[in-house]
């Protein structure tokens, strides 16, 4: 296998499970900063049309890739090659927070 696999569903086409080895779990919680308050300016008016708020929603994303590389890297310490089962959730906290989480079962996947 060359890359590591993740996925949302239980199995893989063309691979099974030869070990499961632990459920593991990632997250971030972070506020929004003055500089991503500054990038969105603009978009208070967007939020008013039902536009897409680009700095709020590329922050998401940056954060949700950073939390991603990092349950990866959490998964390959372990000994796995591969995370099946991933769920991700993004929520806001009561003070205003964005909390990002992942969850998801490391196993070791062998080609059928």
């Amino acid at each position: 296998m060359a890359e590591f696999i993740i996925t949302t569903t239980p199995s893989v086409d063309g691979f099974r499970v030869v070990k499961y080895i632990d459920v593991i779990f990632e997250e971030n919680i972070f506020g929004v900063s003055m500089d991503t308050t500054f990038q969105s300016f603009g978009d208070i008016f967007k939020g008013f049309s039902g536009e897409r708020l680009d700095a709020i929603s590329n922050r998401i994303e940056d954060v949700k890739n950073e939390v991603k590389r990092r349950f990866i890297r959490k998964a390959l310490a372990i000994g796995a090659n591969a995370i099946i089962g991933m769920d991700i959730e993004t929520t806001q906290t009561q003070n205003g927070g964005i909390h990002i989480s992942m969850s998801g079962t490391a196993v070791i996947l062998e080609s059928l």
